[in-house]
């Protein structure tokens, strides 16, 4: 069956990928895109592991999905390899992974995650 995603449906929310955590898989975060906030979020961070969930603007998510995705399991593997070691976790302001470096900025509900300019 073929659903349309624009028109009055296209605020719903949509589940574009999950990631799952190979050595516990029962933790699953889901990726989620919010047309209303033009963003794309997380969903299981603050559940599993009790930190805000990382938005990406939708403008820097959709042209480089494949990358952004990357980055995100990156992101959780440091949190669920911390939980696993029992030790704190903090999200960094700024990391470099390959030859990018990016950022994660504080907001009241997310992290929200970029390219460092």
């Amino acid at each position: 069956m073929f659903t349309q995603f624009n028109g009055p449906d296209s605020d719903q929310e949509i589940v574009v990928a999950t990631i799952a955590n190979q050595k516990n898989p029962a933790q699953v975060v889901e990726i989620v895109h919010l047309p209303e906030k033009e963003m794309l979020i997380t969903r299981g961070i603050s559940t599993h592991f009790g930190l805000k969930e990382i938005a990406v603007p939708q403008d820097v998510m959709i042209p480089a999905i494949h990358e952004m995705t990357e980055v995100l399991s990156y992101i959780l593997e440091r949190i669920a390899t911390a939980d696993d070691f029992k030790i704190p976790f903090r999200y960094d302001p700024e990391f470099a992974l390959g030859d990018k470096v990016y950022a994660l900025q504080e907001g009241e509900e997310f992290m929200t995650l970029g390219y460092k300019e």
